[in-house]
């Protein structure tokens, strides 16, 4: 998955206080934002495009602290209230107008099975606290398959405002440390305090980046040496020689920028040392200013269009992401190409508008302006309260129809249908049922975040491992279940046949990682964890010789690291090949289930529509047999191996028929999402699972002994 990228472009104006506008520093403003949404519409284009949130950072760090220095170097003091009450005049009205936008839009368009992580998402927004809230399930973000939400890029603008509680009273302290007003002093201590906190940020980003990624990416932590370093350029003097000099400075730091946005990928460590390199460039450029050489940056830079993009900047990038992430749900149908150049359109004329009819009016209203600060912060409360009011009336809607359609699923499954779910397309025993033929069971909002069959997880190391079946102890033999999250997926149906077969089964599966020695697209370092996980397993079932069956499965959407010159699909066939041969000779039986079919994204919507109309929701959301069913190499590699201990079983004449793949088989709901299956339909699916495996394994007290 992508990166969400930026934070809010409109932090980087110095305030109400400051006359001036740097054209550099507009400039900067468009250009990171302009990579932003080049990177979120077409990631291939700009595959470092997310580093406009650094470049966006460092101005921030810079033309905040300016405006603390000069209330400091006016007053000798920084009036914490005033400081905070100009911010809120700023950031406040437009982010709550679009998250206010995004929450009635998710009741108008998006189906209620999105509700529930769309709403959370708000809320945290809402609370600025998206960064942290996305760093707490940061793995899940960058891997799963989950739809992103229409405010997942608030994280930038929450990690902004944590800067913004932090940065004033640092300063102040700095000012109350010399307990003088003379600016050398002051200005010293203030240096000293900067200094250490964006040292000390640095080595954390650094650490946090080597050990967790996912999580160093959004947290304020790891990010707040960014406006350090911008800050700590506020405290030199403003330097107005060499002018040619500072056009040589200038054109390097946007080249350090432009090299980053197309070098850099979600491959690379981030933010570590990497994001050294936009937030260098970005110093260099503020740090040049506006050079009169005509060779200089400076004519591109004073261009009225990129003015305009600088200004409005921040309207940009809070419309930007809910346009790309509703407009599908709005028009039932993917982006195309023009349908994203029209986005980009829109995109822009709704950030003039709020510019100029909702930002610039109420951050220049004159009873706010002209009273105590006090009366910015209960508009700001209130209107923050009005948002959340909505979200958290959304939130309760989501829960009171889970409850419902919970006890209504108990009510189905305790009364044991015939021809439920996967029973209802068994070629041995045609089986119809009329009764079902409107049901689905669960529903779409009640599926949505279900785990899949509970397994008790026993090991942690070298990798996680979780037993279900019976007990080791009463086990007449012991099982492996080993892939990613469709290997997962895939637990409740062996259960059933662990159960028939009084097997103990292990689950050893990594969410994102298919067992496979031709290596997976991943940021690193989950790139090189993968790549250990994947030799791992091996030497672990050689410890464990009492595994001698092993079930495979992974996802067919799988983007794999091809080298130069490669055949794409004989390469993914081979790293399979390669990696079965590499299990000990005590595996006896290799069995590949292959991969499930997909929904549509709009799948899931129309389920959900078609069931409310009481209409047959499996006949009228069907998906194309040639869209949903994807080339497994997983499966043909099972057939070229001819190996007498690889065996494949493929069981998506349940899903499909000769042209159709159907979301409601049975009255049982096929997915939970547009790719991971239901535990209730997948555990329909395992009594012919066992059918195939007693084809491959015989019945002899022992998983294949």
């Amino acid at each position: 998955m992508q990166r969400i990228g930026a934070h809010r472009p409109g932090s980087a104006h110095s305030g109400e206080s400051s006359k001036k506008i740097r054209p550099e520093v507009q400039a900067l403003r468009a250009v990171a934002v302009g990579l932003v949404v080049v990177y979120h519409f077409w990631p291939r284009a700009l595959p470092g495009g997310y580093v406009g949130v650094d470049v966006f950072f460092g101005i921030s760090g810079f033309l905040i602290t300016s405006q603390l220095l000069h209330e400091v170097d006016k007053t000798g003091r920084v009036s914490l209230p005033g400081f905070w009450a100009r911010r809120a005049r700023r950031i406040l009205p437009p982010a709550l107008g679009v998250l206010l936008v995004c929450a009635l839009a998710t009741f108008v368009f998006v189906p209620m099975n999105y509700w529930s992580q769309f709403l959370s998402d708000m809320r945290a927004s809402t609370e600025y606290g998206q960064n942290w809230h996305l760093a707490a399930a940061a793995t899940n973000y960058f891997q799963s398959g989950q739809a992103p939400s229409p405010v997942q890029h608030y994280w930038s603008l929450s990690a902004e405002e944590q800067f913004y509680v932090v940065w004033p009273v640092l300063i102040l302290l700095g000012v109350w440390v010399t307990r003088v007003r003379h600016l050398t002093v002051s200005r010293r201590a203030i240096a000293l305090g900067m200094f250490a906190l964006t040292i000390g940020s640095l080595a954390y980003g650094i650490y946090r980046t080597d050990n967790d990624p996912a999580a160093a990416y959004f947290i304020t932590p790891t990010r707040a040496w960014e406006f350090g370093l911008g800050g700590l350029l506020a405290l030199l003097p403003q330097w107005q020689g060499m002018p040619a000099l500072r056009a040589v400075i200038s054109w390097i730091g946007i080249a350090a920028i432009m090299v980053a946005a197309f070098e850099f990928s979600d491959a690379t460590p981030f933010p570590g040392v990497a994001a050294a390199l936009p937030v260098l460039g970005t110093i260099a450029v503020i740090w040049a200013g506006a050079p009169k050489p005509r060779w200089s940056p400076t004519p591109i830079v004073k261009l009225r269009p990129i003015q305009f993009i600088g200004d409005i900047s921040y309207g940009i990038y809070l419309w930007h992401w809910p346009l790309l992430i509703l407009t599908p749900f709005a028009l039932g149908a993917a982006l195309h190409f023009d349908t994203r150049i029209a986005i980009v359109i829109l995109t822009v004329l709704a950030a003039w508008i709020s510019k100029f009819f909702i930002e610039d009016p109420i951050r220049a209203d004159r009873f706010l302006l002209s009273h105590r600060p006090r009366w910015t912060f209960v508009f700001a409360g209130t209107s923050t309260a009005v948002v959340l009011a909505v979200v958290l009336w959304g939130g309760f809607q989501v829960q009171a129809q889970i409850h419902k359609d919970q006890q209504i699923t108990s009510r189905v499954l305790a009364a044991h249908p015939r021809c439920f779910g996967a029973a209802s397309r068994d070629p041995q025993h045609p089986c119809n049922n009329p009764a079902l033929q409107r049901m689905v069971v669960p529903t779409p909002v009640e599926a949505q975040g279900t785990p899949n069959a509970p397994c008790k997880i026993t090991r942690s190391r070298p990798f996680v491992v979780c037993e279900f079946g019976v007990p080791a102890a009463q086990a007449e033999g012991t099982v492996a279940l080993i892939g990613d999250s469709h290997a997962s997926h895939w637990r409740a149906a062996l259960q059933v046949v662990a159960n028939d077969r009084h097997w103990h089964g292990l689950s050893i599966t990594r969410s994102g990682c298919p067992y496979s020695r031709t290596v997976k697209e991943l940021r690193v370092p989950l790139f090189g964890q993968c790549i250990q996980w994947n030799r791992q397993v091996p030497r672990w079932l050689a410890r464990h010789p009492d595994v001698s069956t092993v079930f495979v499965a992974q996802d067919t959407g799988t983007k794999w690291v091809i080298p130069h010159g490669q055949n794409p699909f004989n390469t993914e066939v081979a790293g399979f090949q390669r990696a079965w041969k590499a299990l000990p000779r005590t595996v006896k039986h290799i069995i590949v289930i292959r991969d499930t079919p997909k929904d549509e994204l709009s799948t899931q919507g129309c389920v959900e529509r078609a069931h409310s109309s009481h209409k047959d929701a499996g006949s009228a959301c069907k998906v194309p047999r040639s869209v949903a069913i994807d080339p497994d190499p997983q499966a043909v590699a099972a057939v070229r191996a001819h190996s007498p201990r690889v065996a494949s079983v493929d069981l998506n004449h349940f899903f499909c028929d000769s042209s159709w793949c159907y979301p409601v088989v049975g009255g049982a709901l096929v997915h939970k999402d547009d790719h991971h299956l239901t535990v209730v339909f997948d555990t329909t699916l395992g009594p012919y699972l066992a059918r195939a495996v007693d084809a491959i394994v015989p019945t002899t007290g022992n998983a294949g002994a």
